[in-house]
């Protein structure tokens, strides 16, 4: 059984503990001053997050933190893979006994699935680490260890398919489980690449406002699609459009097993690394949050 380190500490973001903590910390209040990020709503058992370094994907993934439940036992993380090409339809596990951050070990959660060799992609892929620290933050403040699993999935062909990899989530975590309020399930995803350097221009090379604007308000419905479990439309785009959104696959999933338990989702947060670096440029990423109770 291995340990997953820190890979991505001192890097993708801090990897001093009092120094990530106060990442977090800020990343929690700016979350609190977006619309929708009302603590009435409730805490949730799912979520779509994104995964840039935490300069970037921090108020992205804090609304985690605003709504999680009052003690998490359990969290499953699906996040694309950015370098290791999988077969579609599938889920690729890891097996871990635990999981490094700065600010503490998450214990691994033995998960009894098949298709479990994916231990060194899962190790290098940024998607499943930047959530970590997180739910570090939370396992310290609870003062009880959350047990973590994680799988990469890189496409999803159809609807059909989305619905049978959340039946196979559900029966592998248990209905109980996931009816107990204490169970996580996270998909991480980016929106959007947009520009010259992700060769994907289909409004235009200079990312103006209005070009920024049709990005939004397309990724916005892609949210929406997801958030209310309307699988249908979205992959009648996917096989229509070409998109850049990496984690959809995974966002698809959890989407379809939010819905096959009857869990309410909205749209939490939107917005792209143009507005936290405040500079122009004609590339940028998109991030949404979205979260189901």
């Amino acid at each position: 059984m291995a340990i997953r380190s820190a890979w991505y500490a001192g890097t993708w973001y801090s990897g001093e503990p009092k120094s990530l903590k106060a990442t977090i910390l800020e990343s929690i209040d700016e979350a609190q001053k977006v619309s929708g990020m009302e603590r009435s709503r409730g805490a949730i058992r799912f979520a779509l997050l994104p995964h840039a370094g935490l300069f970037y994907s921090g108020r992205g993934i804090a609304p985690l933190v605003i709504h999680a439940p009052q003690k998490i036992r359990k969290a499953l993380i699906l996040a694309p893979s950015h370098s290791l090409h999988l077969s579609a339809d599938s889920l690729s596990w890891g097996v871990f006994e635990g999981f490094d951050t700065p600010l503490g070990r998450l214990s691994g959660l033995k998960v009894p699935a098949k298709n479990t060799n994916f231990n060194s992609a899962i190790q290098r892929e940024h998607a499943v680490e930047m959530v970590l620290p997180f739910l570090a933050y939370l396992q310290e403040k609870q003062n009880s260890p959350i047990e973590v699993a994680t799988a990469l999935i890189s496409h999803v062909s159809e609807m059909g398919k989305a619905t049978t990899l959340a039946t196979q989530i559900l029966d592998l975590l248990g209905e109980g489980e996931v009816d107990s309020g204490e169970v996580l399930v996270i998909a991480s995803s980016d929106f959007t690449h947009y520009g010259p350097r992700f060769n994907f221009v289909p409004y235009g090379v200079t990312a103006n406002n209005e070009v920024v604007a049709r990005v939004k308000a397309e990724d916005l419905k892609v949210a929406t699609f997801l958030a209310r479990g309307e699988l249908g439309p979205l992959f009648l785009k996917q096989r229509t459009a070409r998109d850049t959104i990496c984690g959809l696959a995974g966002g698809a999933v959890v989407s379809a097993l939010a819905k096959s338990v009857a869990s309410q989702g909205w749209v939490a947060d939107y917005y792209t690394s143009l507005d936290v670096a405040n500079e122009k440029s004609n590339d940028f990423v998109a991030y949404s949050t979205i979260l189901w109770r």
